[in-house]
């Protein structure tokens, strides 16, 4: 047994948690094959027929070697909790940027909500003296985009905004607070953050993202997209939406199962359902309370009804809780009122590292498939995900690197609001 074993469990325990490994393994034979699967998807995609799991949106991001100007960048998060605003000036390099987050009251409408971000333009612009000029403003979100519409509430908490066009209901709050700024493109978070680091760094062909959602944009020559063929040679900023894969291959437990069907879009974006910020938590916190109902864990007298609550068991806790029994109590008891024995702690221990382990797998996998699809040898990577767990990080990087045999890739971690910046850097492009 490789998982965490310790003097402190039962013999049942150990059988048990040996059962868990077994369902949560992934041998190189089945990534292998992933890597595959999502190579054909990404390819399938591109097509004009588009039999793919993948949406594959090509997106006309600007990409002029040196943007001119000052402009704006505005990022919204997917539950619409935040809005983040940048200004960036350039010269013959970024000068001067300026940042302010916002944070969303709760219970708006939709429509409450596109006038709270008019009011948060005004608030930046006019304590910056920057509202003496009509600035391009560049909107980037967490959520799919097609044909200038959000095309999917993707994820459990997302604000409600599928099929609105964010540009133009923006723009009609922005026109009736005549407010001196005009919107010129909405991206996708990935193409921004895929913007950004292009800035940074010319070589880089990719930028893969690991929030509460998954997702990775390229760069892909037009002649390989039939769905706008006939148009100029070059490149093209291509968002996957690869959280959105499926494929039989995919080692799907009885957990995955239960995360899906109880979840906000069952059966869409498996992918994403086993490497994601959102719903790691979520997959460990329905291990402990089976193994609770088995009468494996916390079988002494203690308050479990706040673990028995879905994803109160956030993806965060995982890390310190692989790396000591001391943490693991900590948090059982500070967050939950659970008073763990040592070997509730190495059970508990053991669960966050067997699903962590699978999703770096996973995410090494996604990453291999990137590199080879676009040929880029150059990785920009982002995400709490990452941020929170520095193992598992590294453990994504090593599994692709060992799937891809030998093919040299330079990879590079981008800051918390990449794609901000990458949205003004488009704009100042045009």
């Amino acid at each position: 047994m490789t998982v965490l074993s310790s003097s402190a469990l039962s013999g049942k325990q150990r059988v048990r948690l040996s059962q868990i490994e077994q369902a949560f393994a992934v041998s190189t034979d089945q990534l292998n094959t992933i890597v595959k699967n999502i190579r054909t998807e990404l390819s399938l995609g591109l097509k004009n027929d588009n039999n793919s799991s993948l949406s594959m949106s090509p997106s006309f991001v600007h990409q002029r070697t040196v943007p001119n100007g000052t402009s704006l960048g505005m990022g919204i998060e997917a539950s619409g909790r935040r809005i983040r605003i940048t200004s960036v000036t350039f010269d013959s390099s970024i000068t001067h940027t300026s940042t302010q987050v916002f944070v969303t009251p709760r219970g708006k409408s939709i429509s409450a909500f596109f006038e709270y971000t008019a009011f948060c333009l005004r608030e930046f612009l006019q304590s910056r003296n920057l509202d003496h000029e009509v600035l391009p403003l560049g909107i980037t979100i967490g959520l799919p985009i097609n044909e200038e519409r959000i095309s999917e509430q993707a994820k459990e908490d997302s604000l409600d905004l599928c099929g609105r066009n964010v540009a133009r209901e923006l723009c009609d709050v922005l026109v009736r607070g005549h407010l001196p700024v005009r919107v010129t493109s909405v991206t996708n978070n990935a193409v921004s953050r895929l913007v950004a680091a292009r800035y940074g760094d010319k070589s880089t062909g990719i930028a893969a993202s690991f929030n509460h959602g998954v997702n990775a944009a390229y760069f892909e020559e037009m002649a390989n997209i039939e769905k706008i063929s006939g148009m100029a040679q070059g490149l093209v900023a291509v968002n996957t939406e690869i959280g959105r894969f499926r494929s039989k291959t995919l080692p799907l437990t009885q957990w995955d199962h239960r995360v899906d069907r109880e979840s906000r879009n069952p059966g869409s974006r498996p992918l994403e359902k086993l490497v994601a910020d959102q719903y790691l938590g979520e997959i460990v916190r329905n291990l402990i309370t089976d193994l609770m109902d088995e009468r494996l864990l916390f079988t002494q007298q203690t308050d479990v009804k706040t673990i028995s609550t879905e994803y109160t068991f956030h993806t965060a806790y995982m890390a310190p809780i692989i790396e000591s029994s001391r943490n693991a109590r900590a948090i059982l008891e500070t967050e939950f009122g659970i008073l763990a024995d040592e070997s509730d702690c190495q059970v508990v221990r053991t669960l966050c590292l067997v699903v962590a382990d699978r999703a770096a797998l996973l995410a090494g996998a996604m990453l291999a498939a990137l590199v080879l699809k676009s040929g880029s040898r150059s990785v920009a990577l982002s995400g709490v995900l990452f941020d929170v767990n520095e193992k598992l990080s590294t453990d994504a990087v090593n599994t692709m690197r060992g799937l891809l045999k030998g093919v040299k890739v330079e990879v590079g971690f981008q800051h918390r609001g990449a794609e901000v910046l990458g949205a003004a850097i488009n704009e100042a492009s045009i």
